[in-house]
C-alpha cells in the first residue's frame, strides 16, 4: 500500500531522480515530439496533432507479446497493416506492457524498445502503459490493475518509469501513460500521487508527454477539469465502454473537460457499431485529443479493417 506524509509525497524510499541514464540509441527516423499547448496536442512544428487508432494487447500478459507479430528480422505485419492507409490507417497505437516484466526482464524491455521504434520509423506514435502489476494472471482480473501508482524500489510504477524515461527519454514518437485504470481510491488522493509522478517524471523526461486516467476506473476526467495537475505536459485520459459510458454520460465524462484540457480517449469498446460511430463523433466535435480502440488481440482481429472503426480511420487520418 502506497503510504503518503504530511505533506503529501510518499513515505517509501524510493531511485534517485536526480541521478543521469543514458537513453538508448532513438531510431534515425521517427514523427516530431508532440507538447501541449492549452488544450491541445501540437509537434514541433506547431501543427495540431489527434492520436487516432488502436491498443493491442497481449505484451501486458504475454511475455514474447504474441499480437504484436514482431519477426526475427525485426519487422511487425501487424505494424504494417496499422499504418497502411487502405487498412487501419492509425497514427497512433497504446502500447499496454507489465509492470514486473520490465523491470526484471532485460530481454522484455528489448522486446519493448524494438517495437517503439519500428513504430517510430512508420510515423505511429506510442502510448506506453502501464496495465498490469504482476506478471501473471489473477483472478479476479482488477486484481493486476494497479488503484494508483506506487513508489520505492522493486515492482512499483516509480521503478518502471524510472527505468523507462530514462531510457526512452529521446523517443518523440513516446508517450508516458502512468497506469491504465485507476480505482477505489479518492480522488484527491489520486491527485496526489499522480501529481508526485509526474514531478519525478519532469525530471528525467521533461518533454515527453504524460497521460494521467481519471478516477474510477478512467470513466471520467472531470475531476481534472476543476483541479488539473501542475505539469507542461499533462493529458488526461478517459475509458468509455457500455453499459457503464452511455453516450448520455459522454458531457460529464469527457467533453466538458475537452473544452479546457487536453483529453484523450484512449480506451473504448468497439463491438457495437453504433457506439462506436457516436463516441468517435463526439469526441472529434468536443476537440478530444483522439481515441484509440480497444484492442486487437482482444476483440478486434488485425484483418478487422472494414469495420466501422477503420472506416472512421481510414477517413479522419490524413492519408
Amino acid at each position: 500500500m502506497l503510504l503518503f506524509s504530511a505533506c503529501g509525497a510518499p513515505d517509501v524510499p524510493g531511485p534517485d531522480w536526480s541521478s543521469q541514464v543514458e537513453p538508448t540509441p532513438a531510431p534515425s527516423s521517427s514523427p516530431p515530439r508532440l507538447h501541449v499547448d492549452g488544450a491541445t496536442l501540437r509537434d514541433a512544428n506547431g501543427n495540431e496533432v489527434r492520436l487516432r487508432g488502436l491498443n493491442v494487447c497481449s505484451l501486458e500478459f504475454d511475455n514474447a507479446g504474441a499480437n504484436w507479430q514482431l519477426q526475427a528480422d525485426g519487422g511487425s505485419p501487424l505494424i504494417d497493416a496499422l499504418v497502411d492507409p487502405l487498412r487501419w490507417n492509425a497514427n497512433a497505437v497504446r502500447m499496454p506492457v507489465n509492470q514486473e516484466w520490465f523491470v526484471t526482464d532485460d530481454a522484455y524491455v528489448a522486446r519493448v524498445e524494438q517495437l517503439i521504434d519500428l513504430a517510430a520509423t512508420r510515423g505511429l506514435y506510442v502510448i506506453l502503459d502501464v496495465q498490469w502489476e504482476k506478471g501473471e494472471r489473477t483472478e479476479p482480473y482488477q486484481l493486476n490493475i494497479l488503484k494508483q501508482p506506487t513508489f520505492g524500489f522493486g515492482n512499483t510504477t516509480e521503478a518502471f518509469w524510472h527505468l523507462a524515461s530514462g531510457r526512452f527519454s529521446n523517443r518523440d514518437n513516446l508517450l508516458i501513460d502512468v497506469i491504465n485504470e485507476p480505482h477505489d481510491v479518492a480522488a484527491e488522493q489520486l491527485a496526489t500521487a499522480m501529481q508526485e509522478m509526474l514531478d519525478r517524471l519532469a525530471q528525467r523526461a521533461p518533454d515527453t508527454p504524460v497521460v494521467i486516467g481519471g478516477p474510477d476506473w478512467a470513466h471520467s476526467v472531470d475531476f481534472f477539469r476543476e483541479k488539473p495537475l501542475r505539469g507542461k505536459n499533462v493529458v488526461y485520459a478517459a475509458h468509455q465502454y457500455l453499459p457503464y459510458d452511455p453516450p448520455e454520460k459522454f458531457e460529464t465524462n469527457f467533453e466538458r473537460a475537452a473544452q479546457t484540457l487536453p483529453v484523450l480517449i484512449a480506451e473504448f469498446g468497439s463491438e457495437d457499431a453504433t457506439y462506436t460511430t457516436t463516441l468517435i463523433d463526439r469526441a472529434e466535435a468536443a476537440g478530444t485529443e483522439g481515441f484509440l480502440s480497444w484492442a486487437i488481440g482482444c476483440g478486434i482481429s488485425a484483418d478487422d479493417f472494414s469495420s466501422p472503426l477503420g472506416e472512421r480511420l481510414r477517413a479522419l487520418n490524413p492519408p
